[in-house]
């Protein structure tokens, strides 16, 4: 049966199907080396398990009471942060036979393990829900995330109105599915968006709960642990974006990377910038700007970067010689991020245990 669909759907929409994640996606390769293993290692059942299938009520990213059906076995997920969740708890004990996901080829590195699985389907991009898919597999369960019905077919950029209408559309077409918003927003606030994915996931998949839940735990432990040393050091901090291997933007306050400082808990370079700077996709400066703020620490995302590690932008921010004259530089605290962690897999377990990773380079010193 899936032998017969994967044909189906290869031949049906090839075209369709090669919508992609879209400009806001940094470009992460899928034969880069995984930056993380999943964080428990549950060795594979061969032994059919029978799960309860009784009807729970989760609460989503806005607050809303949906009625889902546990261990649902046909899903969809659209938000790579609620599948790190999964992978990294033990995805093999989900019970989920068929998956749907956005762009199986460009899925980030650390979860490759489902690029080439023989129970995954395209299901579109991270911004467009492909119906045709849906319409084919007919899950029982579609998790969106921030990004989905944001574009159309033709990789189009869709406005409010015309997205809304496109989703509440696709929502009423399958009266038998649940549909939930999970992950991240574009106001990210980490703890508050683990938790909420977290606790729907828990209720979906009960035979997982209980590990979910401790890895939170762990988890938010290694946040306050940050919070302590971060607040502590009274270092001041900034968040830039390398776009390319010469832009560069900058974060503040009140953007969606301010969990850099309300959450682990470092002190703004320039405090008095949340109200004006707070665009999503930062504000461009120049190398004069981080010269007049002066930070202790530069912490780099450089979205250019295929790889783990460093990439050409970190190398040119580090090597530009008015950045050179800042205290940043001058003490080796010039870090640079994850970009797969930070940006793609926000609100996942692995991509906050990288995170956290990240931030003690500097603070273990």
């Amino acid at each position: 049966m899936k032998k017969g669909l994967t044909i189906l759907l290869c031949s049906l929409f090839v075209l369709v199907f090669l919508v992609a994640c879209g400009a806001d996606e940094p470009p992460i390769s899928v034969d880069s080396p995984n930056g993380y293993e999943p964080l428990i290692d549950y060795p594979e059942s061969e032994e059919a398990v029978e799960r309860i299938r009784e009807l729970v009520t989760v609460i989503d990213f806005y607050g809303n009471e949906i009625e889902v059906l546990t261990n649902p076995t046909v899903v969809a997920i659209y938000d790579w942060g609620v599948l790190d969740i999964l992978y990294n708890i033990g995805f093999e004990r989900t019970g989920i036979e068929t998956l749907i996901i956005p762009n199986p080829a460009g899925i980030p590195a650390s979860l490759s393990y489902f690029a080439e699985a023989d129970f995954v389907f395209n299901g579109g991009s991270l911004f467009y829900v492909d119906r045709d898919v849906l319409d084919l597999v007919q899950p029982e369960l579609v998790i969106l995330g921030a990004r989905s019905f944001g574009m159309n077919a033709a990789g189009e950029r869709l406005d409010p109105e015309p997205r809304d209408a496109f989703r509440d559309e696709t929502m009423a077409r399958y009266e038998t599915t649940a549909w939930v918003r999970l992950g991240p927003g574009r106001d990210i606030n980490l703890i508050r968006d683990m938790e909420v994915s977290a606790n729907a996931l828990s209720l979906i998949f009960p035979d997982l709960a209980a590990d979910i839940q401790a890895e939170l735990a762990v988890i938010l432990d290694g946040i306050a642990g940050v919070y302590e040393l971060a607040s502590a050091s009274d270092s001041r901090a900034i968040f830039a974006m390398m776009m390319d291997a010469t832009s560069l933007s900058v974060f503040h306050p009140g953007s969606r990377f301010n969990m850099l400082y309300e959450e682990f808990g470092f002190t703004a370079a320039d405090p008095d910038a949340s109200l004006a700077f707070t665009d999503q996709h930062g504000f461009d400066v120049r190398a004069e700007y981080l010269l007049a703020l002066n930070p202790d620490i530069i912490f780099v995302l450089d979205r250019s970067n295929n790889m783990i590690g460093p990439g050409p932008a970190f190398e040119n921010i580090t090597s530009d010689p008015i950045i050179a004259q800042t205290s940043a530089a001058q003490n080796g605290n010039i870090i640079a991020l994850d970009p797969t962690s930070w940006y793609t897999i926000t609100g996942g377990f692995g991509a906050a245990q990288q995170m956290i990773a990240d931030l003690m380079i500097y603070l273990s010193q």
